[in-house]
């Protein structure tokens, strides 16, 4: 296996999964989503990560979410599916499914719910890895995690081909520079993909080539736009850019609303409805629809950032 895949680099959004009223997926609004992050200039797609509602999915439903998003992009750009679950068994049922649905590549969050040792998480990734034939990104979400791949595990993977990439949604910038110092002494330059939306420009700052950040889903070209300053070195840029993602972040959370993943999710989706982009803000069971006040205040207030920042990042002002 190599340690490295050229694909692993810039920003992949980890999509929303449109959704009809019955909750099954909506194609037409999933085609349409795609294209308005192609045209955003997107360099890959994340499936089925916490922005696309994987906990809200059975297998089935898991394989054919990547199905949709690889038949949409065409072969334009890569897709990534997430496929972790609570044992290696699901895990690598998955990771199979994902291969013959048509993804390029894995990322795997270690198991939720329990917790276990380094040495069964480290079996936990070889073994998907080898059922999939190919090596996998690992995924650093602790706070549904109770306990992640350590650095020291995760150098020791790339070290063995088993892990070609990492994506930390942590936001821990210390963790994140630890990860990618202990990286460089080792020699093993995998892919650092930082995910969270807040810490972007210090993740690129540390040395991650890419990002997965949330965000991408309404404001693709200004992601695009923060990325390729980074790759220029242009840090006024890169720093400016997050200041306006920081201004749209807290429009985006409507007032007196309790900020968790699904607020997080339903409020992309009723953006990107306003937009047209999407026919439905429908989620999974039990997530609820944004009350009206919530989705006057996106309208009123973070979608005319929205557009001008996205106006910004196409004319390059």
């Amino acid at each position: 296996m190599t340690i490295r895949s050229p694909e692993l680099r810039g920003v992949f959004p980890p999509v929303l999964l449109p959704m009809t009223g019955a909750g099954a997926v909506d194609t037409a609004s999933l085609g349409r989503l795609v294209s308005h992050l192609l045209d955003g200039g997107v360099h890959g797609l994340w499936v089925n990560g916490t922005t696309g509602e994987f906990y809200g999915l059975d297998p089935e439903a898991r394989t054919g979410a990547v199905r949709e998003f690889v038949q949409a992009v065409d072969g334009r750009v890569p897709v990534v599916a997430h496929v972790g679950d609570t044992s290696t068994a699901l895990a690598v049922r998955h990771a199979r499914d994902a291969i013959a649905a048509g993804a390029h590549h894995l990322a795997v969050l270690a198991p939720y719910l329990v917790g276990f040792t380094q040495g069964e998480l480290k079996d936990h990734l070889r073994a998907i890895a080898d059922a999939a034939e190919r090596p996998v990104l690992a995924y650093n979400l602790p706070q549904f995690a109770p306990v992640g791949l350590s650095i020291d595990s995760i150098v020791e993977l790339a070290a063995e081909g088993v892990v070609c990439g990492a994506k930390d949604s942590s936001s821990d910038v210390v963790w994140f520079r630890q990860l990618a110092r202990r990286l460089r002494e080792a020699e093993l330059p995998i892919a650092l993909l930082t995910g969270g939306s807040s810490v972007a420009d210090i993740g690129y700052m540390l040395g991650a080539v890419g990002s997965v950040s949330s965000l991408a889903n309404v404001a693709p070209r200004h992601l695009v736009r923060q990325h390729a300053a980074a790759e220029a070195q242009d840090w006024s840029q890169v720093l400016s850019c997050q200041e306006q993602s920081e201004e749209l972040i807290a429009l985006l959370r409507p007032p007196g609303v309790l900020v968790t993943p699904g607020l997080t999710m339903a409020a992309f989706k009723s953006v990107l409805a306003d937009m047209g982009v999407i026919a439905s803000e429908v989620s999974a069971a039990p997530q609820a629809p944004l009350s009206a006040e919530a989705r006057q205040h996106l309208a009123e207030r973070a979608l005319p950032l929205l557009r001008r920042l996205e106006h910004d990042a196409l004319v390059g002002v």
